[in-house]
């Protein structure tokens, strides 16, 4: 009987060390965390609804957020799997998920990246449709902001 006691005192003092050896070192461990891209529209700080994804150097944004907040309008068919971005009467363009074949203003061209669909919303490269929409872009690589300067129409 005093063995089995004797044996369980010991069990349990190791387990309860290694657990707190764990918890030291889960402590004191580093823990590195991604820097966030921040966007700027005419100076002042823009939130998405969506983290940005940047992926292989491209910022990925939601759809909608930026076309509105540039004039436009952005709407996914999902029997088509395709996005329509566009601004007034002149500019349509239709992305395809997974593709960079599109039509702009009816015509066929290629796009740098495809749209991607997330969980209720779609991401898109931000430089490119901020400029297809009109907007001057610049990239600051210290502080990680895209800066977009767009006129405001009164």
């Amino acid at each position: 009987m005093l063995r089995k006691v004797s044996a369980m005192v010991l069990t349990t003092a190791l387990l309860t060390g290694s657990v707190a050896a764990t918890a030291a070192f889960a402590q004191t461990a580093p823990v590195q965390q991604q820097k966030q891209v921040k966007v700027q529209l005419n100076g002042k700080e823009f939130q998405f609804p969506q983290e940005i994804v940047v992926d292989e150097g491209v910022a990925y944004v939601n759809a909608s957020t930026l076309a509105i907040a540039l004039g436009g309008s952005a709407a996914w068919d999902s029997m088509t799997k395709s996005l329509l971005v566009s601004k007034g009467t002149d500019y349509r363009m239709r992305m395809y998920e997974n593709t960079t074949f599109a039509y702009k203003n009816g015509k066929e061209v290629q796009v740098p990246n495809a749209p991607r669909p997330i969980t209720g919303a779609v991401l898109v490269p931000l430089v490119f449709i901020a400029q297809e929409l009109g907007a001057k872009v610049s990239y600051d690589e210290k502080t990680l902001t895209y800066s977009l300067t767009i006129p405001i129409n009164s």
